[in-house]
């Protein structure tokens, strides 16, 4: 009766102390994520992404589109919202195919954020290479349309 006394007692005071650990992390890290919250919604606030449906250089507007969208961050779900939106607006399906891979893997808004919990080479290396691959994808989006 005795071990089982002090094996929930330990369990407790183990609960405890990573009670305690989760709730320092979140008030270290607390002005980091509001930082980066912050930064993200004034970027989608302030940038407007309409004038690119009106730029007749396709390339043009595609690039331009990856910069934005990879500086203007954000989730999965809230993506194929928009997408469906920019798409009523007359973007190309390449540009829309642009915007859901920029928009989700690219994060220069949150680098600094990523940098500081990963690692400088980590967060700059993985932002690159999500940046280039939007292209890609997106290019390859763009021909499999054209041969539709």
């Amino acid at each position: 009766m005795k071990k089982n006394l002090d094996k929930k007692v330990l369990k407790l005071k183990k609960l405890k102390k990573a009670g305690k650990q989760t709730l320092m992390w979140f008030w270290i890290n607390i002005p980091i994520l509001l930082g980066v919250i912050l930064l993200i919604s004034l970027f989608q606030h302030y940038i407007s992404f309409d004038f690119l449906s009106h730029i007749d250089n396709q390339i043009l507007a595609w690039f331009i589109a990856n910069i934005l969208w990879s500086i203007s961050t954000g989730n999965p779900i809230n993506s194929y919202i928009i997408a469906i939106w920019i798409g009523n607006i007359g973007f190309y399906t390449f540009i829309i195919s642009v915007f859901l891979i920029a928009w989700v893997t690219v994060g220069i808004v949150q680098l600094p954020a990523e940098a500081f919990y990963f690692g400088k080479k980590y967060a700059i290396t993985r932002n690159l290479l999500a940046f280039i691959f939007a292209f890609v994808w997106g290019y390859l989006i763009y021909l499999f349309y054209s041969l539709l």
